[in-house]
């Protein structure tokens, strides 16, 4: 009797190391869009969200969002024709700070927004005693940048 529980001792132990053998591989990076899906990105007036879903995560992801838009500038003169006076236009790029978000069973789910308010430069009109004034942002991009905690990248852009 003492035999056969050494034997099942030891068959315990072989049956141990086959699962954790396979299991090894699994540690590589594997994050990819949950059943392939992309991510869905709906722009608002000047708001922007970005929500999808990423599979093989590990134990978090941390993801972005980045919004690129133009804008028109209107230049208002001081004197007595004010303005104003169309044709500048300017451009810009706003990035959400990183989210850590931790994942289920490598499963994460993201929801990103960024609000996009343009700002004119100071150099928009013809001189200083101007006021440029940034009208409403055309958004022409936005790109979802995600990295999980075991090394993998993703990153998918949709233009407008």
């Amino acid at each position: 009797m003492r035999f056969a529980k050494t034997k099942l001792l030891f068959l315990g132990a072989g049956a141990l190391a086959i699962p954790l053998t396979a299991t090894a591989p699994a540690l590589a990076s594997g994050l990819h869009f949950f059943h392939n899906q992309n991510p869905v990105i709906t722009v608002n007036g000047n708001t922007v969200e970005a929500t999808g879903q990423v599979a093989g995560a590990g134990t978090f992801i941390v993801a972005d969002l980045t919004v690129n838009f133009t804008f028109p500038v209107s230049c208002f003169n001081p004197g007595n024709d004010t303005g104003p006076v169309p044709g500048q236009s300017g451009s810009g790029s706003l990035t959400t700070p990183p989210q850590t978000i931790q994942a289920v069973h490598g499963n994460a789910s993201f929801d990103l927004t960024a609000t996009v308010n343009p700002t004119a430069s100071s150099n928009a009109c013809p001189n200083k005693s101007w006021t440029a004034v940034a009208g409403p942002a055309t958004i022409t991009s936005a790109t979802v940048n995600i990295n999980s905690s075991n090394g993998g990248a993703l990153t998918y852009t949709k233009t407008f």
